[in-house]
């Protein structure tokens, strides 16, 4: 057998017997050779190399981080409350409410981000298609100042391109421009790294409180200091 094998290479120093101590030795030598016979399977021992090695799937594991931008919300009420939109538009708003969140844009548009918050949604008619939403407020971030920019600059080139009124109009400091077709007006910013788009239907309010409560509205959404009162 394989123990006698092993304890008969135990020398016995100058011919004397085996000490105690060698043949505990010996001992273990048969315990671990035992252990390591090749009719058991080996467990795996993690690598001191890969510090997750043997913690179970997914711990420690974080995604891989989206591109730097401004944190947009994912919640409407973090932009606008909507009891303060309808204190701002001070009319009822009719239908319901919708939101739209995504941040899986492609890198070359610079966007991170967007939020879209619609209010007065409102069902198609037999046959028909569904009207407007009568305010939409969409907030987007972006990798950089640049590319929000860019994306003002882009808007407003199309809308002045298809036949809408441009008219520039600063909020806090900021630029900006107001938009105008026979459907709805538009008010489009960028602050730094974010632009902020807000539409309002026509009809909604009196055509002289539009402006007021488009910029209202931008300036709560964007925390700006206030330079215009809402209309009563």
């Amino acid at each position: 057998m394989r123990r006698g094998r092993i304890l008969s290479a135990v020398p016995e120093p100058y011919g004397g017997p085996v000490p105690r101590r060698l043949l505990v030795i010996a001992s273990l030598v048969l315990v671990v050779a035992g252990c390591s016979s090749g009719d058991d399977e080996a467990l795996p021992v993690p690598s001191p190399a890969d510090p997750t090695a043997g913690e179970p799937s997914g711990s420690g594991q974080t995604a891989s981080p989206s591109p730097s931008g401004p944190v947009v919300p994912e919640a409407c009420d973090d932009i606008v409350p909507f009891t303060r939109v309808v204190q701002i538009v001070a009319v009822p708003l009719e239908g319901g409410t919708g939101r739209v969140y995504a941040d899986d844009f492609p890198a070359d548009s610079g966007r991170t981000a967007r939020l879209t918050c619609r209010y007065g949604v409102r069902p198609a008619p037999a046959g028909g298609e569904a009207p407007p939403p009568q305010v939409e407020i969409s907030l987007s971030g972006y990798v950089d100042d640049a590319a929000a920019l860019t994306r003002v600059e882009d808007t407003v080139g199309s809308a002045r391109a298809s036949g809408q009124q441009v008219q520039a109009q600063a909020v806090g400091g900021h630029d900006g421009f107001l938009l105008a077709d026979p459907a709805a007006v538009t008010y489009v910013i960028a602050v730094d790294q974010r632009t902020l788009v807000v539409t309002l239907a026509r009809g909604v309010v009196p055509e002289p409180a539009e402006t007021v409560v488009l910029v209202d509205l931008v300036e709560e959404a964007l925390g700006l200091p206030s330079a215009t009162s809402s209309p009563s």
